[in-house]
């Protein structure tokens, strides 16, 4: 988590540039790591990415932005987010491909203009070819890079490099510095998963108290895994991360390209997630086939997961009884929180709950305190004959945290019925009321010493 008190001031530097002119793989080469997906798709970015880069011992902010095509579509949200970019930066590598500027090329020049903002040209050609005297005439300056020529991209760091040099640092500069997503241990990676178009992104949106992730009942909107934390936005909830993702659909409803790539990092951020926030769109009042499918995938990663009814605007309470019902039914040991994201209806409930679940899957348990409970759980229910002899537990602690891992150690424990060994781990749910968490429990056969 970045420390407010302490004063780092960050230069601004957003890439610009129409669609598909290699926007992302040099964003990618800038901050030295595959973070913004790349796709010959056109309008594949549509959610502004950033991450920290540094170019010899200067640190600056890099910006992945959206296709500003897309201000064809008289879309206010696609628009503002494009001014706002540039607003926000002290310096705009303008993204050219070819030898010739178009009328959205002009017209995000002139937006540049109104608001006084250093801009450099990059003319992303294979070839040095003849250019148009428009570029002369422009007042900027600009250089031929082929951003898949290594010899090029020192070229332009060097370049970089000059132009961060002059930039004078605002304070304003270190509010954006705390969007990015910093790979702190105290951070909490909060993933919000679903399927496509159950208001994963209106559920961020409310979080952070800004229209930042684009919103529209059209699924698919979100295509990207998209890093936020509340930092900056919340007081309270500092080392929260929210991570909204992409929809994630049936495999024979994949209608393209664009959509499997964005499910693929949907999966990769489940894997790199803390918890869980499992969405489920309470509009359509069922818990259906595939969230069962999905809830269950993340619970084998042994991920803590929230399940979130949203849309509970459009439902009465007999609706919302029974889907909660259902979803009790599958798994019982996790939390389910009703919500309205839209109207902002228990939003706060689902903040202090990570809190109480991630605690809780930190925790370290005495072994005196575990033994007490195995000797109530075999009491109660003692475990199973084989071969005429009880099968013995004797001894159980701690492996690890986060998730929970219990070891019991015993006599023919590998023997355990597999209803036994849930009856195990339901009993430890109960006694040490972890819901959300994960735990698990192995299994060691005591070895015989006069073998």
């Amino acid at each position: 988590m970045i420390n407010n008190n302490v004063i780092n001031y960050y230069p601004i530097i957003t890439i610009m540039g129409d669609n598909n002119v290699g926007k992302s793989s040099l964003y990618n080469i800038l901050i030295e790591k595959y973070d913004s997906l790349v796709n010959k798709i056109p309008n594949f970015t549509i959610d502004k990415k950033y991450s920290e880069a540094i170019i010899k011992n200067i640190k600056y902010i890099c910006i992945d932005t959206i296709s500003y095509n897309k201000i064809t579509e008289n879309n206010f949200l696609v628009k503002n987010q494009i001014l706002l970019s540039i607003q926000e930066s002290n310096l705009i590598l303008l993204l050219i491909r070819g030898n010739k500027l178009n009328l959205l090329d002009y017209k995000i020049i002139d937006y540049i203009r109104k608001y006084n903002k250093q801009a450099i040209l990059i003319l992303n050609m294979n070839k040095k070819i003849f250019l148009d005297n428009d570029f002369y005439a422009l007042g900027f300056k600009f250089y031929l890079i082929n951003i898949k020529n290594n010899i090029d991209i020192l070229k332009l760091k060097e370049i970089l490099y000059k132009n961060i040099k002059k930039i004078s640092f605002k304070k304003k500069n270190n509010l954006i510095y705390n969007k990015i997503y910093k790979k702190n241990p105290k951070n909490i990676k909060v993933a919000i998963i679903g399927m496509p178009n159950v208001g994963k992104s209106t559920l961020v949106n409310k979080f952070i108290n800004e229209k930042r992730m684009f919103v529209n009942n059209k699924p698919g909107t979100t295509r990207e895994s998209v890093y936020l934390p509340l930092n900056n936005f919340n007081n309270i909830y500092k080392n929260i991360v929210l991570i909204d993702t992409s929809g994630i659909k049936k495999k024979n409803k994949i209608k393209n390209k664009t959509e499997k790539f964005s499910i693929l990092e949907s999966y990769k951020t489940i894997y790199k997630s803390d918890i869980i926030l499992y969405i489920i769109n309470g509009e359509k009042k069922i818990f259906c086939k595939q969230d069962i499918q999905l809830i269950k995938y993340i619970i084998s990663k042994n991920k803590m997961i929230i399940i979130i009814i949203n849309k509970i605007d459009l439902l009465n309470k007999e609706n919302i009884l029974f889907i909660k019902k259902l979803i009790k039914i599958k798994f019982k040991f996790f939390p389910v929180i009703t919500i309205s994201a839209k109207l902002i209806v228990n939003l706060s409930y689902i903040l202090n709950l990570i809190y109480k679940i991630y605690n809780k899957s930190k925790k370290i348990y005495s072994t005196s305190k575990l033994m007490k409970i195995l000797y109530s759980a075999t009491s109660l229910v003692l475990p199973p004959l084989y071969h005429g002899k009880r099968i013995k537990l004797k001894y159980i602690h701690q492996i690890k945290n986060h998730p929970l891992l219990f070891k019991i150690h015993g006599n023919q424990v590998q023997k355990l019925t597999n209803n036994y060994k849930r009856y195990l781990i339901n009993f430890f749910y109960n006694k040490l009321k972890c819901f959300g968490n994960i735990i698990s429990i192995k299994f060691q056969e005591n070895k015989n010493p006069y073998q």
